[in-house]
């Protein structure tokens, strides 16, 4: 180490971006911004140059109170620095602080050194705007910033590159070093990791499945062979290893370890009290429940979580008793995507699946960064033979391969222990192939980085456990269609083909429309069945709205139509909150847009005004209505969209997503106020939602939304992204050469149709099309969709 910087502790690659930031400003510049991958230290250049600056007035403005924690905690952790003798004039800020300053107090802020963490924060007007008011009235200042993303709501209309050469921002043409996740493996500044990921819900989707089986014929061809199948995979599935297993097998009893918990909540689900109870039940399986430590950290416990934080750092338990030869597990919610490492991890579990490659990043950022000091540990173990070598990984349980080398084999034993339970596979999938072509690029040039050593295989150790049983069953589920839904598809088909469902009682089919007397289908004996089962209360609420959306009639056709549409909207405002219903709403289910929907829901609740305005509509149906909350007078008037964009923005800055509760009222975005609150966020949410599903909600719009993690589809199903579900629609064209899509098409892998897809695929073409004929798909969009035809 370099001994100009001994004092505050900077290695290598810190060293080569700090000279390039001193020389920067000695060069005249005034602005000076470094890119570095996630976990590689860049608080430390900011350190540095604060402690090479403790004559000026410095303020420290971070995006939250734990990364403030955590500087502070490496200051006072360091022998060699103290916080009021080497930082005297430092100031410590977070970008909200500012929002609630007035414009002159922030112009009175004395500040010679503005040192910004995360500088892609400045993109949001709000807190650009109040950065901008300090800078401007400071015309010396000198302004520091750090980040790994340059970019602000990326992949929309409104998307701002922080450091765009060509647009004028802060950091235009101010970048002095750029550092990646791929630089940081090849100088190992970080490790390659051990990524365990498994199929973990395989006893419950056998399961469901064999419930489906016993309702069959158990003298059938098709109930034997299924019964076979199901019989030896669940004999498999008990073999195969579950989570308790998977974590056995990965996890050190006396270990340290961060679980990365789901940012939003649902009760007895994926709250997080429910997941530590979950989590006990899996490590009790190996480790005694006394040795077992557990610590919470969330961006709502304030002190309490600091505590946590705390103790969790030095190896103590919330009482103070020293922990460090126990299992610490600490669950925490946004706590350690930006910014915040905690010291002496062996590895991270991820229980928070993400669509956002830049949250998911973040969090293989703190794994790969939790063992440590990489450079110090590597030369420690350099210091072995091969053959000792070999032995400590023996004595720890590692498998080591007869061809490795002696880097391959400390590489190992440093790398920290990645256990995904959510599936985010392909993330590390395109990270290995980026490495990989890192390292091509670096031999063929023959100039590349200068490496203390050269780093030549960028295979990871990536185990998939339970694959083969997983498919197994996913053909399984493909097969089995004549269950209730394979009979009400059936009931369509003949609805569709003759108008109504007066289907004779001994009418057979295979089709669905054509009688056959030998046909295996007696669909008039299920529909029989089905009013008989009305009749006794026994048919479901979900099955009875299915089949009324096929004009299935139970009662008298007099108060049919009305009491039918009634349900209708009573399924809408049980769904939303309200019955907001936007005008032209069609449906098929009561709360999800269908542009061929039969029920014109919009229509109908506007007609239930008009008649309640001419008092034409009866007293027992007013009270009713009123149940359901219809409006019967005027609309009041709303903030424009960009206005109530801005409040969303703070609501995912402060919470970390936009699961907005339905009733959520506010003033400044993020504080709940359900008595005086004036900006309906939670209803406006919703709305976007419903306008999503209408269609009438434009691209921008969408990416805006999307990049804040939004879930645009009303009814929790998975919403993937415009590039990834591209990559599908690329698979569908590459497997039958078109994209003649049907609208129903749902998949799983892009060209295998599956009813209970995660990816609708047919819904995604047909919305581009409508977006192209409205000339709100963008040119890029359109000539991608145009190389797939």
């Amino acid at each position: 180490m370099n001994k100009e910087y001994q004092t505050v502790g900077l290695y290598e690659h810190n060293i080569d971006s700090y000279n390039k930031i001193k020389k920067a400003y000695e060069d005249g510049e005034n602005v000076v911004g470094i890119v570095h991958a996630t976990g590689t230290g860049k608080s430390y250049n900011a350190l540095q140059l604060a402690y090479d600056n403790k004559d000026k007035r410095i303020v420290y403005v971070v995006p939250n109170n734990s990364i403030i924690e955590h500087i502070k905690e490496i200051i006072n952790n360091n022998p060699n620095l103290d916080l009021e003798r080497d930082f005297p004039n430092l100031e410590f800020r977070t970008y909200q602080s500012f929002v609630k300053c007035r414009s002159d107090e922030i112009e009175n802020i004395d500040c010679d050194l503005l040192i910004l963490d995360e500088f892609h924060h400045i993109g949001a007007p709000i807190w650009g705007g109040r950065i901008n008011i300090l800078i401007e009235a400071h015309p010396d200042i000198k302004v520091f910033g750090m980040t790994a993303y340059t970019v602000r709501d990326r992949g929309t209309a409104y998307e701002r590159d922080m450091a765009n050469s060509e647009t004028g921002e802060l950091f235009s043409n101010k970048i002095q070093s750029r550092y990646d996740i791929c630089d940081a493996m090849m100088d190992e500044v970080l490790p390659k990791p051990i990524y365990k990921t498994a199929h973990t819900n395989l006893i419950g989707i056998e399961q469901k499945l064999e419930e489906r089986v016993l309702k069959m014929d158990a003298s059938s061809d098709e109930y034997r062979e299924y019964m076979t199948i199901l019989n030896d995979v669940k004999r498999r599935i008990h073999e195969a290893p579950s989570i308790p297993k998977l974590l056995k097998k990965n996890i050190k009893p006396n270990g340290k370890y961060i679980y990365f918990c789901p940012p939003y909540s649902e009760d007895g689900t994926n709250d997080i009290e429910t997941i530590r109870k979950q989590a006990m039940e899996w490590f009790k399986e190996f480790v005694p429940e006394e040795d077992i430590v557990f610590y919470t950290s969330t961006s709502d416990m304030d002190d309490h979580g600091k505590s946590n934080r705390d103790a969790f750092y030095n190896d103590l338990d919330l009482e103070g008793e020293s922990v460090d030869n126990k299992l610490r597990v600490m669950f925490a919610i946004n706590q350690y995507n930006e910014g915040v490492h905690a010291p002496g991890i062996d590895g991270v579990i991820m229980g928070r699946g993400t669509e956002s490659d830049i949250v998911y990043f973040e969090q293989l950022g703190r794994a790969l960064s939790v063992r440590g000091d990489t450079y110090e540990m590597f030369n420690e173990l350099d210091k072995y033979s091969i053959e000792e070598l070999k032995e400590i990984c023996k004595s720890r349980d590692i498998p080591v391969k007869e061809d490795m080398t002696k880097e391959d084999i400390i590489e190992r034993l440093i790398a920290p222990v990645v256990i995904d339970l959510t599936n985010n596979y392909d993330f590390i999938k395109e990270l290995e192939n980026n490495l990989r072509d890192r390292i091509k690029e670096v031999e063929e040039k023959g100039n590349g980085h200068n490496k203390r050593r050269k780093l030549t295989d960028a295979s990871f150790d990536i185990e998939v456990e339970n694959q083969d049983i997983y498919e197994t069953l996913l053909d399984v589920m493909s097969r089995l269609t004549m269950t209730w839904e394979g009979y009400y598809n059936l009931a369509v088909i003949y609805y569709e083909h003759y108008g109504d469902l007066e289907v004779p009682m001994l009418f057979k089919t295979n089709d669905g429309y054509t009688y056959d007397e030998n046909g295996k289908i007696n669909l008039g004996r299920w529909i029989q069945k089905q009013r008989e089962t009305y009749k006794k209360n026994k048919l479901s609420e979900d099955r009875i709205v299915l089949l009324q959306q096929i004009e299935m009639q139970f009662e008298d056709k007099n108060e049919f139509r009305w009491n039918m549409m009634y349900e209708y909207a009573k399924i809408y405002y049980e769904h939303y909150g309200d019955s907001e219903v936007p005008d032209g709403f069609k449906t098929s289910d009561g709360y999800t847009y269908d542009e061929n929907g039969k029920i014109n829901l919009g229509s109908w609740v506007e007609r239930q005004r008009q008649l309640y305005k001419n008092n034409k509509l009866s007293e027992d149906r007013i009270k009713l209505l009123k149940q359901i909350k219809i409006r019967f007078e005027n609309k009041v008037n709303i903030l424009s969209w960009e206005e109530m964009y801005e409040y969303a923005k703070i609501y995912y800055e402060h919470y970390g997503n936009l699961e907005v509760p339905a009733k959520f009222k506010t003033n400044d975005g993020y504080t709940r106020d359900d008595k005086n609150g004036e900006i309906y966020l939670g209803s406006w949410i919703r709305s976007q939602r419903i306008r999503y599903e209408n269609n009438k909600l434009s691209e921008d719009k969408i990416k805006l939304l999307e990049h804040m993690g939004m879930r645009l589809e009303i009814n929790k199903i998975i919403h993937f992204g415009w590039d990834k579900m591209y990559e599908y629609a690329k698979k569908y064209y590459e497997h039958f050469g078109d994209l003649r899509v049907a609208a129903r098409f749902r998949t799983n892998d892009g060209y295998t149709y599956d009813k209970n897809g995660k990816i609708y695929l047919g819904k995604w073409i047909q919305r581009q099309k409508e977006f192209y004929k409205k000339n709100k798909l963008s040119e890029d969009r359109i000539v991608l969709l145009q190389q797939i035809e």
